[in-house]
């Protein structure tokens, strides 16, 4: 599956995504909420729960859902795992 990074977090409720740092998965899932300003995101992860992500840390959101408003940034290397 080619994903692409969302650099706009804010377009991210109820998409289906994957959370890398440092070009590593660390989880995937659905995000549940986003804060106004698309600095935080909750992901609802499969057997897990819910879990907070922020900017900040250098997470990183993709996609490979072709929503409107989903603004992306050509990265290389856009493999699911």
């Amino acid at each position: 599956m080619d994903l692409r990074r969302i650099t706009d977090w804010t377009t991210l409720t109820g998409a289906i995504i994957e959370i890398r740092q440092q070009g590593r998965t660390l989880a995937c899932g659905t995000v549940d909420a986003v804060t106004f300003d698309g600095a935080v995101l909750w992901l609802q992860v499969p057997g897990v729960g819910r879990k907070l992500y922020e900017k900040a840390g250098f997470h990183e959101a993709w996609a490979a859902e072709a929503r409107v408003g989903f603004h992306y940034r050509v990265s290389a290397g856009g493999s699911a795992a």
